[in-house]
């Protein structure tokens, strides 16, 4: 016996050899209303627990775990105990009886109980659930090995281990888990198959069967199992197989599965099933001899790797590495349980014995390393399904921030886990996350399809490919942004232009429009004065002396006769008088412009033909003011003979006509008269730009 100095969280109600279990609350707020709701109640450390039957009591604390304690001995010496586990676990037998009592009662059956206490282990260990028509037995811990063979089904604890060819040859096992609600533990059953996850089920919805305890899950895989493999239809009549053959292609089908499985004892037994076929010859038999001797190459090589395995155990229990012991014993159990020998089985015997000799402390230890070792493998295994998600992209996005993120966050956790190929591209990624994510260019297809990729040398009509990453080469979902900068550019640079051309059309414009001279000051009218009430504010007369001014004044071939359009040479074109000017702007479909440039007319505006009688004599007597005096006898001009009327002159049909888009030179991509835009149909700003000559015209 030795000095109990260790936290109780489990304990009986009402007396030593009570089976209602009950569990203290760690908090020490919780505490208070536990101690409310059994102000009458009593506690002990009951014989069923594997205690001493002592009365118990509880310990309230702020800074560490509430728990129980025994009352001191009335001599002042510590108590002895010989209770062997003390955590919330260690009443798990007592909530597993009450839960199966419960649900067993609810189907009309009143079951016993026995605690079993086979080779040495302790109370707790075993429970064995017996009513009229069936039995279970509960194994919560590995100090007693199932047994597969009997009336009575097995139900494992999830530290319990199974083989595969156990539940391969089964098809399923149940598992048994109890989780902490409140002050009890809830009991949960779960199904585990051969390649499939374990579901876990409330003892609610369980049932016994003829097959015995069944869950949803067994009654889907039971299902599976039965439904007939749907038949291949095939045309014309089949082929008769003789039955020696077709039991050899049979025999074939199941060594390979029993070889991608590792099923050691089943490969074992269809290598001796197809030395023992008889009756087949020629190239099946030689099919056959091929796949055994490669078989059994592959049973040589996993001895080795099952004597590399004991050794290992061996060495770790030499050591005195529990961590290490225990996941080795967990391997054992999965791949050779079966077929021992003497030596491996004593390897495992002292395997067993040091880890059931380790005291709570290093245990919760190993099962911390444990939990951590399970995050680090899901970590792992989240990092592998990110890496498949990203592997279709080769640059960081704003979208794709979530899934970086968590990907870096779980190789992280993952560590060494991680195989060299995984570590860099994860790498990669963490590369690309510190430059921060790029803006996907909003450019539709159809124009960046046409233009041929910098990065990765895509040609014109072929989509852009990946090129990094382990998919590289592969089509990729989006254009590169150095492909789709392209077009941006150049849609920048054509709104620039196109911004040019109208300031430029709008100075000359405004060069255009005549002055509007002040009026005198004797003709202007005197109104008489508004009311306060009438009268408008300042900038609004303002505003609407300047429409008016644009509304009244006109463009300079409405000022010009259009008999005197083409009187003079152009200063621009430099077409003489009589002759149209040249469409160097590209106004217009034809050669020629419709109307003359706005520099020819304004030089025939400046002329002094264009100047009235009395603009004439006020213009010399300017003149004479500012020059010296003539001599005495000044030649006297002959009066200028009156010019007479002009022909019409060719103007190209009329301008002040509405005007297609196909008819002016396009700002954008420069395509000229009666030539189509590229790449596709004419473009927007041509569209305007006709529709914006033909309102000028008409203006």
């Amino acid at each position: 016996m030795r000095t109990d100095r260790r936290r109780i969280q489990t304990a009986v109600l009402g007396g030593a050899d009570s089976d209602e279990p009950l569990m203290l609350p760690m908090e020490a707020i919780e505490l208070d209303a536990f101690r409310r709701s059994h102000e009458d109640d009593t506690f002990w450390c009951g014989t069923l627990l594997g205690g001493c039957g002592g009365q118990l009591t509880t310990k309230l604390y702020t800074d560490r775990a509430c728990h129980f304690a025994h009352h001191p001995d009335p001599d002042g010496l510590p108590h002895v105990c010989g209770r062997r586990s003390h955590g919330v676990d260690s009443a798990d037998h007592l909530y597993v009886r009450s839960a199966a009592a419960a649900w067993l009662a609810g189907r009309g059956e009143q079951a016993t109980f026995e605690y079993t206490r086979t080779e040495g282990a302790p109370i707790g260990s075993v429970v064995d659930v017996r009513w009229r028509h069936g039995a279970l037995r509960v194994h919560l811990d590995q100090a007693v090995a199932p047994v597969w063979d009997d009336d009575v089904e097995p139900v494992l604890g999830t530290m319990v281990p199974v083989d595969r060819d156990t539940l391969i040859r089964r098809w399923y096992v149940h598992r048994i888990r109890l989780d902490s609600v409140g002050t009890a533990r809830h009991v949960q059953i779960g199904t585990e198959a051969f390649a499939r996850p374990i579901e876990w089920f409330a003892l609610d919805k369980c049932e016994m069967t003829e097959r015995g305890l069944s869950t949803p899950a067994v009654e889907k895989i039971v299902q599976a199992r039965n439904a007939p493999r749907p038949s291949l239809w095939s045309p014309g009549k089949a082929r008769k197989v003789p039955e020696p053959e077709a039991r050899a292609q049979a025999l074939l089908r199941r060594l390979v599965y029993a070889r991608r499985i590792e099923s050691v004892s089943l490969v074992k037994q269809v290598c001796g099933e197809i030395e023992d076929l008889t009756g087949v010859e020629g190239e099946l038999q030689e099919q056959l001899e091929a796949a055994v001797r490669h078989a059994r190459i592959w049973l040589v090589e996993q001895n080795e790797e099952r004597g590399k395995l004991f050794d290992k155990l061996k060495r770790a229990v030499a050591e005195q590495k529990p961590g290490r012991v225990r996941r080795l014993l967990i391997r054992v159990n999965a791949t050779a349980a079966e077929d021992r020998t003497d030596a491996e089985s004593a390897v495992y015997e002292r395997a067993i014995t040091y880890f059931e000799s380790l005291d709570d402390l290093t245990r919760d230890a190993v099962e911390a390393e444990a939990d951590t070792e399970k995050e680090a493998q899901k970590a792992a295994a989240s990092v592998r399904s990110a890496l498949h998600r990203l592997r279709g992209y080769d640059a960081y996005t704003f979208n794709l921030r979530p899934q970086v993120e968590d990907l870096l966050r779980s190789a992280a956790s993952a560590g060494e886990l991680l195989t060299r190929g995984e570590a860099r591209r994860v790498e990669v990624w963490k590369k690309r996350a510190a430059l921060g994510p790029q803006e996907q260019l909003g450019v539709a297809r159809r124009y960046w399809i046409q233009r041929s990729c910098p990065r990765c040398n895509a040609e014109q009509g072929k989509d852009c490919v990946l090129v990094e990453g382990p998919s590289s080469g592969k089509p990729r979902k989006d254009g590169h942004n150095e492909r789709l900068q392209l077009i941006v550019d150049e849609r920048k640079a054509a709104q620039k232009m196109a911004r040019q051309q109208k300031k430029a059309r709008q100075d000359v414009e405004a060069s255009a429009e005549p002055m509007q001279p002040a009026p005198e000051a004797h003709e202007r009218e005197v109104s008489p004065p508004r009311p306060l009430q009438e009268r408008r504010p300042e900038a609004d007369r303002e505003g609407q002396a300047q429409e008016a001014g644009k509304k009244t004044a006109a463009r300079l071939h409405h000022q010009v006769p259009r008999g005197d359009w083409y009187r003079m040479m152009c200063p621009r074109c430099h077409a003489g008088p009589g002759k149209l000017c040249d469409n160097d702007d590209r106004v217009g479909p034809s050669e020629k412009r419709q109307l003359p440039h706005d520099e020819r007319l304004r030089r025939v505006l400046q002329s002094d033909d264009r100047l009235g009688p009395g603009e004439k004599q006020k213009g010399a007597r300017d003149e004479r003011q500012h020059q010296a005096p003539p001599p005495a006898r000044a030649k006297v001009r002959p009066p200028r003979p009156r010019r007479r009327e002009r022909e019409p002159q060719e103007t190209a049909g009329s301008a002040a006509r509405t005007w297609d888009a196909k008819e002016v030179t396009c700002p954008k991509c420069q395509a000229g008269p009666n030539s189509p835009c590229m790449p596709h149909g004419p473009h927007h700003e041509r569209v305007e730009w006709a529709k914006e000559f033909t309102r000028k015209l008409w203006s």
